[in-house]
């Protein structure tokens, strides 16, 4: 049995789509700058203890169907899955797992608990590793052929509270979890958009450009962007952010999800794209470009290769200090999980996305200079640019798209 060493491995592109798949389970690439203020949002809009059981459930039920499917495609026994379960954990950025036994799971590496400590410069109070612990839950219970909800896995110590390590506790319920759904794509529209050969093409240099984790599973690309120097790579199931939304949209007041989900996506652009755009891989997909026009389609277009879809720019105007038009988002991993559930597409990532877009290509620049502030700066960007700006997000699930028609106005104020 082959065992993956590096994340594109056993990672299938569709071009005429912009999505990433392993074993038939959507995947896409955050940067782990990103995964940390997702989650941290997620247990400011829905408090601790559901904060806390939403992000390890979309973790767990996510890579219960991912290790189900590979082990069902392969045809591997218990013990088969958990030892490729160990080394696709490391293989897709997430640090290093060992599994001695039931009670004897240790991550000597946590980069999303290293990552807590990094970005809020000290130690938490409780225990962070809640993507990890799903990921070994929903890999056990595929193992063991039993429902999502039969295990639960406890975090007794953690690298991101001060501990050397992060140790976990089964715990065995023999429940089924009431909130798991087998969610079915079959009849969920994918948009062909033209540009599959040069896609290809594109990736198949970002593959050379993605390097292997090193030996405590951080997946590092250089970045030339100076608050970022590295990006921390991590390839998860989009089940886990789209089913963390859903959450977010069902129990937060509207107004308040919207927030959530607009600087969701604004986030995204700033720690993800921002800092691949000055690394090998901004170098495959934008190249060499000073114009801000062209460089802010071609820093749209990154997100072709993550795993989010395919963004098209339909339309920029930039003239006398006002920035207007259109981008389409063809595919979007949380549409595509919404009507897969038989609901319609709501997100507004797309919204969020543009607001980072306009700010760093037209009023940051970051096309001509490596960095303007600090990303921490440009967070606190986001009231300003979120309570000043209209726009109009429209979704259409006959063709799994939504289109976002904004004006921007000089100076982020004004706007129409």
């Amino acid at each position: 049995m082959n065992l993956p060493k590096g994340s594109l491995d056993y990672t299938d592109y569709v071009p005429e789509y912009g999505v990433l798949k392993v074993f038939d389970t959507f995947v896409t690439y955050h940067c782990n700058v990103f995964n940390h203020y997702f989650a941290e949002s997620t247990l400011i809009t829905l408090g601790n203890d559901l904060g806390i059981r939403t992000l390890y459930e979309a973790s767990e039920f996510a890579h219960f169907r991912l290790f189900r499917n590979l082990k069902d495609r392969l045809g591997l026994s218990a013990e088969e899955l958990l030892e490729f379960g160990k080394h696709y954990y490391k293989s897709r950025g997430m640090g290093v797992l060992e599994i001695k036994g039931i009670n004897d799971i240790f991550l000597i590496a946590s980069t999303s608990a290293h990552t807590y400590i990094k970005v809020s410069r000290g130690f938490f109070e409780f225990p962070t590793c809640n993507v990890e612990r799903g990921f070994i839950a929903g890999l056990l219970e595929a193992a063991l052929d039993v429902p999502p909800g039969y295990i639960k896995v406890e975090e007794d110590k953690c690298i991101g509270m001060g501990d050397p390590i992060c140790k976990m506790r089964v715990i065995i319920t023999r429940e089924k979890n009431p909130r798991f759904r087998d969610v079915s794509y079959d009849g969920v529209p994918l948009n062909k958009r033209p540009g599959k050969e040069e896609r290809v093409r594109k990736m198949r240099e970002i593959s050379k450009a993605f390097p292997e984790p090193d030996e405590s599973g951080v997946l590092a690309i250089p970045s030339r962007f100076e608050d970022i120097k590295q990006v921390w790579i991590v390839q998860l199931p989009t089940e886990y952010y789209a089913y963390t939304n859903m959450v977010i949209a069902e129990n937060a007041l509207e107004e308040v999800a919207k927030y959530t989900l607009t600087a969701a996506g604004y986030n995204c652009v700033l720690f993800t794209y921002i800092s691949l755009a000055h690394s090998p891989v901004g170098d495959v997909v934008i190249g060499d470009v000073r114009e801000p026009d062209e460089y802010f389609k071609r820093l749209a277009e990154i997100g072709n290769y993550l795993g989010f879809g395919i963004f098209e720019v339909a339309d920029i105007r930039n003239s006398g200090g006002r920035v207007s038009g259109s981008i389409n988002l063809f595919n979007f991993y949380e549409n595509n999980y919404l009507m897969a559930m038989g609901r319609s597409a709501r997100s507004y990532f797309l919204a969020g996305a543009t607001l980072a877009f306009i700010n760093s290509v037209f009023w940051r620049r970051v096309y001509a200079l490596p960095s303007m502030g600090t990303l921490i700066d440009w967070l606190r960007d986001f009231d300003e640019l979120y309570n000043g700006v209209r726009y109009q997000v429209d979704f259409n699930d006959s063709e799994n798209s939504q289109r976002i028609d904004f004006e921007f106005g000089e100076k982020k104020v004004g706007i129409t």
